[in-house]
Order: structure tokens, then C-alpha cells, then sequence
């Protein structure tokens, strides 16, 4: 195929890989501001002018012929030499400037990156930051993210890994609560005490501690069940009872006593603990913003 017709091919198949990707012509449409039919269309001059048929479609489902495997695979490494192109001709660039796209999670995002971030997007004016605030995985490709920012011991693979910083999780009361109802001693007494939980699925309802060789796991209840730090935070400030929170999100509460730890020489399993690590794809040009934004962080959180 000649260079004039393999030309307007290009955007044909940079939709067919966005197609592949999303597993959904709706979601490749919606992602590019076009109609379902528009995008269809494209698959099929694609597939026209290949002589090929890359996509088999069914009303419920779709999945790449056999050849589409081949032609998704090469049009995925033109994608990625065309991102490739864009970050040679960013990076050398003495100011920084250019978009951002970070994602991060809610509580983290809310207590200890925003403040961060506002003070990143006043010095670089250049940059135009968007950041996506959600607590599932985020996928970096699908998800078209630049910087992918978690708490994690187990950093995805296949992305550069830079660390920001350690988070434990913390339980604890306020002392009035404590005054009122004791101080609990071993894991096994949070049973008898009101346990504030994030109530989002029923492993929520079963706290596990650790302390050396030692493992456990006690069953608590209590009277009051939200999936928000800061309102559980609330009510343990005001008494109500004894809950589990990242250490970034109880600080500055527990060095002004206002909660105490509870149970310091356990440590409380959970899922929103471990090392905070920023990641992003690895290649041979990282844009200028993305290096630039990683340092700062590091700077302010390391």
C-alpha cells in the first residue's frame, strides 16, 4: 500500500486500538466526542481497505479475529511511537508546561495531595493538571492516566515505581470514650467496644491484627457504619466509638490528643496501608511535567 492511501489509514487505526482497548465502539465514541456509528464506520474502512476482518461482532460480544490480533498489535506500537514523538518534543523543553492527567484515591487525594497539587499548578502555570479521584484500580492505558498515584506493597507491574512515602493504619478512640468504656488490651476485648466500620462489604466487619508471629482476627459490631474517613473521623472525635484509620488521616489529631492509638503494639491489617508510590509508563522520553510533578511530590511528601 502506497504512502497516499496508507495516510488516512492512521486515524482509522489509532480507533480501532482505542476499540480494542475500551472493548466497546459506545466507549471508544464517547471517549472521542463522536457517535457509536462514526466509530463503526471506521473499523469498517479499516477493515475495507486491509481486505481483512478484524473484529468479530455479535450483538452481546465482540473479539479480534485472528489477523485482528496481528494488525491490533502493530497499531498499538504506532500508538505508542506517536506518544513516544510527543514526549521527545516535550522533554527538552525548558519550561515546564503541557497536560497532566493524575489519579489518585479519594482520602489521600482529599487530605494530603490537594494541598499539594494547588500549590504545583501556582508555580507551573503551564501545566494544565486533571486529576481523577477513585478508589478502584485505575488502568493507566485504558484509563489514558499519565501518573497513577496508590498505597500499595505491591506496585503494578510493568510501570515505574517512585516512592512518596509510608502509610499505616491506625486504630483508635477518643478518651472520653475510652474513660467511659476502657481501654481494650488485646484484640479480643474490640469486641466488647462500639466499632465504627466502613461497612462496604462484610470482610469490613472482621479486623485482623498481628503482632510478631502472632495473627488474629476479631469480629466487631457497632452502631455506626460509613465508607468516609472523615465523618467515622468525626465520630470518634465526638465519642461514639473506636475505629481504623490511614495514619495520614488521624496525625494531627492524635498529636494534639484529641484521639489516643489504641493497641500500639498491634498491627491492624487492612487494605489502605503500605508504601505510597507514584507510577507511570516506562519509555525513553518522560514528558518534562511528569518528571517535574513526580519531584514534587517527593520533595513535599519524602
Amino acid at each position: 500500500m502506497d504512502t497516499n492511501k496508507l495516510i488516512p489509514l492512521l486515524s482509522e487505526m489509532a480507533i480501532f486500538v482505542n476499540v480494542v482497548e475500551s472493548g466497546s465502539f459506545s466507549k471508544t465514541a464517547k471517549k472521542l466526542g463522536v457517535s457509536p456509528s462514526s466509530v463503526s464506520r471506521s473499523v469498517t474502512r479499516l477493515e475495507n481497505a486491509l481486505e481483512e476482518k478484524l473484529l468479530e461482532r455479535t450483538t452481546r460480544q465482540m473479539r479480534l479475529s485472528s489477523t485482528g490480533h496481528e494488525v491490533y498489535s502493530l497499531c498499538s506500537d504506532m500508538m505508542n511511537s506517536a506518544k513516544m514523538a510527543v514526549s521527545a518534543a516535550q522533554v527538552d523543553k525548558t519550561d515546564v508546561s503541557g497536560s497532566l492527567r493524575v489519579a489518585a484515591p479519594k482520602a489521600l487525594s482529599r487530605q494530603v495531595l490537594m494541598p499539594i497539587i494547588l500549590d504545583f499548578i501556582d508555580q507551573f502555570p503551564s501545566v494544565s493538571l486533571q486529576l481523577k479521584v477513585a478508589d478502584h484500580y485505575i488502568d493507566p492505558i485504558g484509563d489514558e492516566v499519565d501518573v497513577i498515584i496508590m498505597i500499595t506493597d505491591k506496585p503494578t507491574e510493568g510501570l515505574i515505581a517512585k516512592p512518596l512515602g509510608q502509610c499505616r493504619l491506625v486504630l483508635c478512640a477518643s478518651p472520653g470514650y475510652l474513660e467511659k468504656f476502657g481501654t481494650p488490651i488485646h484484640p479480643e476485648d474490640i469486641a466488647h467496644h462500639n466499632c465504627l466500620c466502613l461497612g462496604e462489604n462484610p470482610r469490613d466487619r472482621i479486623w485482623e491484627f498481628s503482632n510478631n508471629n502472632k495473627k488474629l482476627s476479631t469480629n466487631v459490631s457497632g452502631s455506626f457504619t460509613v465508607n468516609h474517613s472523615e465523618i467515622r473521623r468525626e465520630a470518634v472525635l465526638r465519642g461514639v466509638g473506636i475505629s481504623v484509620f490511614p495514619e495520614f488521616a488521624i496525625q494531627s489529631y492524635l498529636d494534639s490528643g484529641e484521639v489516643v492509638e489504641v493497641l500500639r503494639d498491634w498491627h491492624v491489617g487492612g487494605n489502605y496501608q503500605g508504601k505510597i508510590v507514584a507510577q507511570y509508563a516506562q519509555s525513553k522520553y518522560i514528558p518534562g511535567q511528569i518528571k517535574t510533578f513526580i519531584e514534587y511530590l517527593q520533595q513535599r511528601l519524602v
